[in-house]
């Protein structure tokens, strides 16, 4: 019910302000129900309303965002993650001769601006942006599966800032069109006034080229893009008098994807092959542990609980390498000529697979003996299926144009295989006793257990008819107006 009238909401106010002050106006509304298991889930939604006009050699703009982001998953404690952000925008494109210069301001607070060069016949043109400013990514909280008087809740608080550049060419020849694009997104550390907050410190390069024919009814279009991101993460506790490191992830990540896409009037047709690996590295030095629960733990609860648990640490070195390809075609016709009826209708297809490699040590120091204890977890996860998309557009033209669209889409697997594989069976922790001067980074005098792969999850197949509408299910709804 809520969404319904923040939906209601959006529309009328998109359709007054498109009327009073501007020639085109759009406001739309969608939610996103990508996965909703008893261990994991991820839900998003947003409404939007944007207003913009022409004024001789001017374009302004003006729009509002609602962004709603949730997300959960349990593994022996449980971490949500909830992100709620309300985004009012407005920028100017000035368009002269050769060049245009064009300005945004939203109240993120971000500020980003755009120069451009153009010939008059089209033939090259280049750009470069600059963008700063920061976002708050959300809020991200720790609780255990079985609430205790210890450790019950631990909120952290997620804001980046973020410098963006980028720089761009395009050209045309006839009816061939190339463009590049170089894109770089750093994020600025920094240290704000709260007890518990993410700190990130991230390099972002990708890299992107385009290739276009336009025959005499269609156009073919082939690109390519490249992402390296380099990003460390690091979880602060603050109290009055120091700042302590509970957290410290330094990740590494890239991503190739190829697509290709052909487009005639009413039919539409694609292709696309992803690859993306990245990995998580540990450190064995002190203070730079994967996880450190004590550190993120006021004094007054640190003198209450016992030793061994404050001394026990986790470092985690893990791998992931994954690829999807996904093709398929969509159709729309034209019914009607003053009410224009104009229904669509799109079918996916893809294959995904993908695993996880997880090494996880945790050491624990009791006054002078030091013990190890080394988990191997592998995870994979194969998927076959189709994705169908169902939507429709009325619009009535006139002087007063005004078109209102919904659609839906759904994930429909036809074969799921996701399995778990613990390398410690019988869970027995290796120990060794070292004086506690010694460094206790290392695995040397620590005993390794017997060892063999274990299905923990099995497969998810048998479930897929109760995966369908709460599990990769995405609907949205819009109007325009324009005159």
């Amino acid at each position: 019910m809520k969404s319904a009238r923040q939906i209601i909401i959006a529309l009328g106010l998109a359709a007054n302000a498109s009327l009073a002050i501007s020639n085109t106006g759009l406001a739309d509304c969608g939610g996103l129900f990508l996965l909703h298991m008893s261990d994991k889930q991820f839900s998003a939604k947003s409404c939007s309303v944007r207003d913009s006009f022409t004024v001789n050699n001017f374009d302004v703009y003006g729009a509002f965002h609602h962004i709603a982001v949730q997300s959960r998953y349990s593994e022996n404690w449980h971490m949500k993650s909830l992100s709620r952000l309300n985004i009012g925008s407005a920028g100017f494109t000035s368009h002269f001769k050769y060049v245009s210069l064009g300005v945004n301001v939203n109240t993120l607070p971000f500020v980003s601006s755009t120069l451009s060069f153009h010939r008059e016949d089209s033939l090259f043109s280049a750009s470069a942006s600059i963008a700063r400013g920061s976002v708050e990514l959300g809020n991200i909280r720790w609780m255990p599966k079985q609430e205790n008087d210890i450790i019950n809740l631990i909120s952290v608080d997620w804001e980046t800032h973020v410098l963006y550049r980028a720089l761009s060419a395009e050209s045309k020849i006839n009816n061939h069109y190339i463009s590049l694009s170089l894109t770089h997104v750093k994020t600025l550390p920094r240290n704000p006034d709260k007890e518990y907050y993410i700190r990130d410190s991230a390099g972002v390069l990708v890299l992107n080229g385009n290739y276009a024919h336009k025959f005499n009814h269609s156009r073919l279009d082939a690109g390519y893009t490249f992402a390296d991101a380099d990003i460390t993460l690091y979880g602060i506790y603050h109290n009055e008098n120091s700042r302590k490191r509970f957290l410290y992830m330094p990740l590494e990540a890239t991503l190739h994807l190829l697509y290709a896409q052909w487009k005639q009037e009413l039919l539409h047709t694609h292709l696309e092959y992803a690859h993306i690996s990245g990995k998580l590295h540990s450190n064995p030095n002190r203070f730079f542990e994967t996880l450190a629960p004590n550190r993120a733990l006021p004094p007054s609860v640190l003198k209450g609980i016992s030793f061994a648990f404050l001394q026990k640490v986790f470092r985690v070195d893990a791998d992931l390498d994954a690829f999807a390809v996904i093709g398929g075609a969509s159709y729309r016709r034209h019914f009607g000529h003053r009410y224009i009826f104009t229904p669509s209708a799109e079918l996916d297809f893809f294959g995904a697979s993908g695993k996880t490699e997880i090494d996880k040590d945790i050491e624990t120091t009791i006054l002078t003996s030091h013990q190890h204890y080394d988990e191997k977890i592998l995870r994979r996860l194969k998927s076959i299926g189709s994705v169908l998309s169902l939507g429709g557009e009325i619009r009535k033209n006139g002087p007063v144009s005004i078109a209102l669209q919904y659609g839906i889409s759904q994930i429909i697997p036809f074969y799921i295989d996701y399995r778990d594989y613990n390398a410690n069976e019988n869970k027995d922790e290796a120990s060794h006793d070292k004086p506690s001067n010694q460094s206790g980074s290392g695995n040397s005098g620590s005993q390794t257990s017997s060892t063999h792969s274990e299905d923990k999850k099995g497969t998810l197949e048998k479930n897929v008819p109760k995966l369908l509408f709460r599990n990769g299910f995405a609907t949205h709804l819009g109007v325009s107006v324009q005159f």
